[in-house]
């Protein structure tokens, strides 16, 4: 199992039933409940652990189902929460920043960054 889907399958499991948790950026034209993208972004070595051990960077994007932003911005207060609270829960995911984002133009929400520990072949 990858990284990426071990973390898309430990966030299914932190987050409410309500979200939707989806294991990489494909196109959205509509989503009807809040929403979370799983994407890895960097891998590199382990300063700390042998040759085998590296550094996942992913960017987990949370998104609101509101188009209107007033809505969204509400909404994402609460999901921001939730999302931090479903990622502290896990013991090999850690976040750093969360960015306000609009992804695609038309979903507000936020690229939380986090860091984890694979081991080469993960």
């Amino acid at each position: 199992m990858s990284m990426r889907s071990a973390a898309v399958s430990a966030l299914t499991g932190a987050m409410p039933t309500t979200w939707t948790v989806i294991d990489d950026e494909r196109s959205l034209n509509n989503i009807r409940q809040p929403t979370m993208i799983v994407s890895v972004r960097t891998i590199e070595p382990a300063d700390f652990a042998p040759l085998s051990h590296l550094i996942v960077t992913m960017a987990v994007i949370v998104l609101s189902p509101h188009t209107d932003a007033t809505a969204s911005e509400d909404e994402l207060d609460t999901l921001l929460v939730a999302a931090l609270a479903g990622i502290g829960s896990l013991p090999n995911l850690t976040w750093s920043t969360a960015t306000k984002i609009v992804h695609l133009e038309r979903f507000m929400g936020y690229e939380i960054t986090t860091t984890s520990t694979a081991e080469l072949g993960d």
